[in-house]
């Protein structure tokens, strides 16, 4: 079963260069640029990963847009959160993850570093 991961991040450099890496690993992707997108591409790809820059939180609203992203994914399975932050702090990790993101990554994200990680879901 190939694995489907949704790329959502407001950067165009940073989503183009995501989703070329995971496109030539063989991952199926969908690319989305604003919140709404996503989750939008989340109901309707129903993603196995979802990789998604805070920066797309309004407010640093981080629980919320993890509440609208598992909301749209309408299978049994909810996929693999992963928060696309530009810092590296402690305290940004912390907030991550206690919204809800499953795991925290500070741009730019290494190859090794994602790969380990999507191997961990059968990628």
């Amino acid at each position: 079963m190939e694995t489907r991961i949704l790329i959502a991040d407001n950067d165009e450099k940073s989503l183009a260069g995501l989703g070329t890496l995971l496109a030539d690993l063989q991952y199926a992707t969908a690319l989305a640029r604003t919140l709404d997108d996503a989750v939008e591409s989340a109901a309707r790809f129903a993603p196995d990963v979802a990789i998604v820059a805070l920066s797309l939180a309004a407010n640093d609203d981080f629980a919320a847009l993890v509440q609208r992203l598992r909301e749209a994914c309408a299978t049994p399975r909810m996929p693999l959160l992963i928060a696309l932050g530009g810092w590296g702090e402690s305290q940004h990790r912390d907030a991550a993850i206690a919204a809800g993101f499953d795991v925290h990554l500070v741009r730019p994200v290494g190859l090794d570093q994602l790969t380990f990680i999507l191997s961990m879901i059968g990628g």
